[in-house]
């Protein structure tokens, strides 16, 4: 049965956007239009979420079916067909390098000319060797070395110097990621980086411009985006998630994944309760359902806790090389690892900043199911290609890679062509 309106064509209004991870594939579809204020209003119209099962994660055809049964929930709630999708690029597959980038001022004052030169020739170099180019945003801007602490626009000087953050990713990662989208009957539109799309949706202008730390807990990985006044400064990933906790559990009490996972959902705490001793839980014993291992609940945290620690750790080690983030004193958790009990307290214990727990902000006509942390990439998606829209007043630039001709760095072009 189809609810909502009968499926149709693909309109031009019509943004829909994809998260695929090891554990789950999310879909989110919503119209949108220029409201009476010339700014860009969202209405969600589709939401779907599935999960693989617990033994089949990882698996490209688990991932697939996955994809498939999501777009297919959201298409069904929106009464739409989707063609294209944004999609997003996992945090551990991401490499970042800032880009410093000058320009001559001719006239003796910036122009609008001036900004878009500086930011086409550090995007043109944004992809680190071996990679290709994703995402390029400026950082800050400086006049004759003094810099500006809003739009350069106007002020005079003789030299423009823009700090750029180039993001790129594995070639090879790309095209299978783009080989699974493609498999399920959808181009890809445009790609963005996971933790920064999960960043739009979670995080407030305020943290944005005090310095924050976001951490994207997921099955495989937790992907990270650091805000420094404003300003993405990096992002990226660790090759650890709540599936490890999951395997953890598995192999300590020796049952099968998929319970293991069951237990982990309804009991699992990174914090021991009061009586959480006494309090047991059964294992079915792999091979043999019928032989239970009953343990309690505080030793099922003594093994919940030592790795969702080491999650945080790991990330905060990769943060502590690649970014200059001694000031940031705020970290915000998201995505379905931050559903664990005491996720929060562990982190501030770990990484000794105050935390909370990050959801997407409510977007118009989204389903109550659409406000989880599982679905913060995707309304993110929805909330840059928003913004995009919304600046199709601005001048478009091309971008050129000398690298990588067309395919997949093209999609750079696109990218400053809506924000620069």
């Amino acid at each position: 049965m189809v609810w909502g309106r009968p499926i149709r064509s693909r309109d031009v209004n019509l943004v829909a956007a994809v998260d695929v991870g090891e554990s789950k594939a999310a879909c989110l579809i919503a119209h949108i239009a220029p409201d009476t204020e010339g700014r860009r209003s969202v209405e969600i119209v589709g939401a779907g979420l599935h999960g693989a099962p617990a033994s089949e994660r990882g698996a490209p055809a688990a991932a697939e079916n996955a994809l498939r049964a999501a777009v297919d929930a959201a298409e069904r709630m929106a009464g739409e067909r989707v063609r294209s999708v944004l999609a997003a690029v996992n945090g551990r597959s991401l490499l970042c390098r800032r880009i410093g980038a000058e320009v001559d001022l001719v006239g003796g004052r910036v122009s609008q000319e001036d900004v878009d030169e500086c930011l086409r020739s550090g995007g043109e170099a944004a992809a680190a060797d071996g990679c290709v180019a994703l995402h390029a945003a400026p950082i800050r801007f400086l006049v004759d070395g003094e810099e500006t602490s809003f739009s350069p626009i106007g002020l005079a000087g003789a030299v423009l110097t823009a700090e750029i953050l180039g993001v790129g990713a594995n070639e090879a990662t790309l095209l299978n990621a783009d080989a699974l989208i493609e498999r399920c009957g959808l181009a890809i539109e445009r790609r963005y980086p996971a933790p920064a799309a999960a960043a739009e949706a979670v995080l407030i202008d305020d943290e944005k411009e005090l310095g924050c730390i976001l951490i994207d807990i997921g099955a495989a990985s937790a992907g990270f985006a650091v805000y420094e006044r404003g300003a993405l400064v990096d992002c990226g990933g660790v090759r650890l998630g709540g599936d490890h906790i999951t395997r953890d559990i598995a192999q300590i009490f020796g049952t099968e994944l998929a319970h293991a996972e069951r237990v982990k959902t309804l009991y699992g705490s990174a914090l021991a309760g009061v009586g959480d001793e006494h309090k047991l839980v059964d294992f079915p014993q792999l091979g043999d359902e019928s032989d239970i291992h009953r343990v309690s609940r505080a030793e099922v945290s003594a093994v919940i806790t030592p790795r969702l620690e080491e999650i945080l750790e790991k990330a905060a080690e990769r943060l502590s090389t690649r970014s200059r983030c001694s000031g940031v004193r705020r970290v915000v958790l998201t995505g379905g690892g931050s559903l664990l009990v005491g996720a929060r307290e562990t982190a501030e214990r770990v990484l000794k900043v105050k935390a909370r727990l990050g959801r997407p902000t409510p977007l118009a006509g989204a389903p109550d199911a659409a406000t989880a942390p599982q679905f913060s990439v995707c309304a993110g998606l929805i909330e840059l290609a928003a913004a995009a829209r919304a600046d199709r007043t601005k001048r478009p630039l091309k971008l050129r890679s000398p690298r990588h001709a067309g395919g997949l760095a093209a999609s750079v072009g696109g990218w400053l062509k809506d924000n620069f």
